[in-house]
């Protein structure tokens, strides 16, 4: 209609120009690119009209084109992006039922028709893993990279496959390249310090625990962070000492006196010090660490170290000294008492070990290692029924039958004391856990006679 409608309107523009040309002639010279075109006013005027309107209809035919062709590519578009998505619909249907093979044709297939799908490729490398070829995983995520350099997460990806792989070095490459993207990255920098330290270099694995203590926010984590630091170089210690010569025994102790000089509530390090100089040779300075570490800390730890240093000596009577000085400070703890009856039995003291043994259970409610102890004095004593008995009693309660050592954070428990947590990851964490306390009242205190609770020079 509206077509119609045009073409009426010129042709009646047309029939009004011929109209207008018969009644009014005048001639007219028309010069075009140095030519001269003798022509008459209405021709001219006609002409030009028809050439104006000639070039407006090429132009709205060339936008109506241009809109239609663009209809068509977006129609197209429209098109290919449902049938992608109905492919990836399938393939995350396929993947979730755990139907990985299909699940992997689909997502291929989307990748044909859309190579640029980044997280398909990490899809697909999640599928390899699933299926035991990490050569094949790592080959997708290097697709990925290849769309996406500045993804940090593709990285971390390949190098957790390396670090399956046992290629250590392509894993840190990959965790350094990762880390250039992201500096402050802590799961690439937890990454980096493990290797390091499961590889034992040391050095590296501190100056990296360093970067991450910076970076640690909060209180908690910045203390976990910090006791981090101070395990590595505890182990790197560890290690030094372990290999014997003089030199490594001198960078140990170095090492040692760094920790416990930069934190003073870090048990490990008090403990590591005097095992040191023990290493040395130098018994009474062990000796004075331990002591002063146990009335700073009053951790049972540190008694235990005591008690192998003089029982070694074979001067158990400097030990007894130590304990009933300890006990007579501390009357109301009871573990130093149960350690101190163990001393007892170990020392063929059967009536001292027995007296200890049945003041702590006054005070504290039944726990299995009191009747394991009890069972053996009375071995120890040949009274083989009342031995029988306690035992029976041991196997009664539940728990381990002696006093293991747990750790605060996950409760992990030990027979031995326990630096680092391999269940946590947490350091300086293992502890005797209390026993809950009777309500009759504590028997008096025990008389005491002994001299001075830390031995005075090394011999």
């Amino acid at each position: 209609m509206l077509v119609k409608l045009l073409i009426i309107i010129i042709l009646a523009l047309i029939s009004i120009f011929c109209w207008l040309s018969l009644t009014n002639p005048m001639d007219v010279q028309f010069r075009f690119f140095g030519k001269i075109i003798p022509t008459d006013l209405s021709t001219l005027m006609i002409t030009s009209f028809m050439l104006g309107v000639l070039l407006v209809f090429i132009s709205t035919l060339a936008r109506d084109a241009k809109r239609a062709v663009e209809r068509y590519r977006q129609s197209r578009k429209r098109r290919q992006e449902q049938a992608i998505k109905e492919e990836l619909n399938k393939g995350v249907e396929d993947f979730i039922r755990g139907d990985l093979t299909k699940a992997k044709a689909h997502f291929t297939e989307v990748l044909k028709r859309d190579p640029f799908q980044k997280d398909l490729y990490l899809k697909l490398s999640e599928i390899s893993v699933k299926e035991g070829n990490d050569e094949e995983a790592l080959h997708w995520l290097e697709r990925a990279r290849w769309i996406d350099s500045k993804n940090v997460n593709i990285p971390l990806h390949q190098a957790e496959i390396y670090l399956r792989m046992k290629r250590f070095d392509e894993a840190i490459r990959t965790l350094k390249r990762a880390l250039s993207l992201d500096d402050a990255n802590l799961r690439a920098l937890k990454s980096l310090r493990d290797i390091y330290r499961n590889s034992q270099r040391w050095e590296k694995a501190i100056r990296v625990q360093k970067s991450i203590c910076k970076l640690a926010k909060g209180k908690p984590a910045e203390e976990k962070e910090d006791f981090f630091y101070l395990g590595l170089k505890y182990e790197y210690a560890m290690d030094l000492m372990g290999r014997g010569d003089e030199e490594d025994l001198e960078n140990a102790l170095k090492v040692a006196k760094e920790i416990v000089r930069e934190e003073k509530t870090f048990q490990p390090g008090f403990v590591l010090l005097g095992d040191i100089y023990l290493k040395m040779g130098k018994w009474a300075s062990a000796g004075k660490v331990w002591g002063k570490s146990f009335r700073r800390f009053q951790s049972i730890i540190f008694m235990l170290r005591l008690e192998d240093l003089y029982l070694n000596r074979e001067d158990p009577s400097t030990l007894l000294r130590i304990y009933q000085r300890v006990l007579k400070d501390h009357p109301d703890n009871w573990m130093l008492a149960f350690f101190y009856a163990k001393l007892c039995l170990r020392l063929e003291m059967l009536d001292e070990a027995l007296e200890e043994i049945q003041t702590i259970s006054l005070k504290q409610k039944d726990f299995p290692a009191i009747h394991r102890i009890l069972a053996e004095i009375y071995l120890h004593k040949k009274d083989f029924s009342r031995a029988a008995q306690e035992f029976e009693k041991t196997f009664e309660l539940s728990g381990a039958s002696y006093l293991p050592f747990v750790c605060k954070v996950c409760e992990r428990e030990s027979k031995e004391w326990l630096a680092y947590c391999p269940q946590c990851h947490g350091w300086s964490t293992y502890t005797i856990k209390e026993v809950e306390r009777t309500t009759l009242p504590p028997p008096p205190p025990r008389p005491f006679s002994g001299s001075s609770f830390y031995p005075l020079e090394e011999r």
